[in-house]
C-alpha cells in the first residue's frame, strides 16, 4: 500500500525512505518511479520483520545524517526530475482516461 505521502514527497522534490510495508520500493519501481538507489540503501525494503526493519531504517538515517546532505541532495536530482515528470504524466493520463470513459458512458446511457 503506497500512501499520499508517499506521492507528495515525489511532487514536491523530496527524496524518501518509506517506513510501510515491505516492498513498497519495489511497488514504486515497478510503476517506474526511482528510488535513490545510488543515495539510500534500500535493503530495508525487504525486511519483513517491523522491528528488524525499523532498526535498519534507523541506521539508513543515522549514516544519511554523516553525509554533506547539499552534495548528497544535488546527487539525487535526476532521479526526483524523472519521479517528478513520470508523477506528472502518469496523473494526466489517468485523468484523460478517466474522461474517455466518462465521455462513453454518456454517449451509450
Amino acid at each position: 500500500f503506497l500512501s499520499e505521502k508517499t506521492f507528495k514527497a515525489i511532487k514536491h522534490g523530496h527524496p524518501f525512505i518509506i517506513i510501510g510495508t515491505p516492498g513498497s520500493l519495489a511497488q514504486l519501481r515497478s510503476l517506474g518511479y526511482r528510488t535513490f538507489d545510488h543515495a539510500i540503501d534500500c535493503d530495508y525494503d525487504q525486511i519483513i520483520d517491523p522491528t528488524q526493519r525499523w532498526l535498519r531504517i534507523a541506521e539508513i538515517i543515522t549514516d544519511l545524517k554523516s553525509k554533506n546532505l547539499h552534495d548528497w541532495f544535488e546527487s539525487c536530482i535526476p532521479d526526483i526530475k524523472h519521479n517528478q515528470l513520470l508523477f506528472s504524466q502518469s496523473k494526466y493520463n489517468r485523468l484523460n482516461n478517466l474522461h474517455d470513459k466518462l465521455l462513453h458512458q454518456l454517449a451509450t446511457t
